[in-house]
């Protein structure tokens, strides 16, 4: 159990994509001390989105490039310290309304509350810095002011044969400065290794709207997939490759693309 939970740690600044937490990731085992690295760069585009009733409608086409670099040292045993930095150009075909530069930045903390045999329940909260300000009705081209991200974390970890996995399932609410509505999250992950040196990765991540906003801000949901491979280069080094989708939603995009990072352990 032990080595599966090793195999896990956190990336929880998120993707863009998602609006939410990276997968875990791989955070040494003795905690104190030790981080992680992780660049991911995101293509994404979206020539159709989703009406107010979850029907697929045809929009200007947007393309999305996203650049996220999560930071997160081990203070302690319990306590890990959280900060993604972003970059991100969004172009809208026709609108004249293109933004390139800085992207959310988020700072936070994450505490272990308990630890079982494989098993952990964690909380966090971290604070969403916006860069170049978007008012986009679509729900994941919009940015506007601050937000809060509290949420709570339960991971299990498991062997099967000479492999091993895990399940990440999170719970948020964020909170949202200014006229865009508070928001629910619900994401999970799960991984599994095969051999030692590869992980292979689904999530779903799901976010909902609480209720409606101001102004243009209407109320609305998406439910987004990746798939993806985790390769390990070196002791401390891995690459990952994976495709992203979004399968469902009301006001919001219908995205696809795919993405590539690189993880780096200290």
């Amino acid at each position: 159990m032990a080595a599966a939970i090793a195999a896990l740690g956190l990336a929880a600044g998120a993707p863009a994509f998602a609006q939410t937490d990276l997968p875990e990731a791989a955070i040494p085992a003795d905690g104190k001390g030790h981080g992680q690295i992780i660049a991911t760069f995101y293509y994404s585009n979206s020539d159709k989105g989703f009406d107010r009733n979850g029907k697929t409608i045809d929009i200007a086409d947007y393309q999305k490039l996203e650049l996220y670099l999560l930071a997160e040292y081990n203070v302690t045993d319990k306590l890990t310290l959280v900060a993604t930095p972003s970059l991100r150009d969004i172009s809208v075909e026709g609108s004249g309304n293109d933004t390139r530069g800085l992207g959310y930045t988020e700072l936070g903390a994450r505490y272990r509350l308990v630890q079982g045999n494989g098993w952990s329940l964690s909380a966090q909260g971290t604070a969403r810095i916006p860069g170049d300000t978007r008012r986009d009705s679509l729900a994941q081209a919009g940015s506007t002011n601050m937000e809060y991200d509290l949420r709570l974390r339960g991971t299990y970890g498991f062997a099967v044969g000479r492999g091993s996995g895990f399940v990440d399932v999170q719970g948020a609410y964020r909170l949202r400065d200014g006229a865009p509505p508070n928001e629910y999250h619900a994401d999970v992950t799960a991984g599994y290794r095969p051999v030692p040196d590869l992980l292979l990765m689904a999530q779903s991540f799901n976010t909902f709207s609480d209720g409606s906003g101001r102004g243009i801000f209407d109320r609305y949901r998406y439910h987004n997939i990746q798939l993806s491979i985790v390769k390990d280069i070196a002791p401390q080094v891995s690459l990952q490759a994976g495709w992203l989708a979004t399968l469902g939603g009301e006001n919001a995009l219908r995205e696809r693309g795919a993405f590539g990072g690189v993880w780096i352990r200290f």
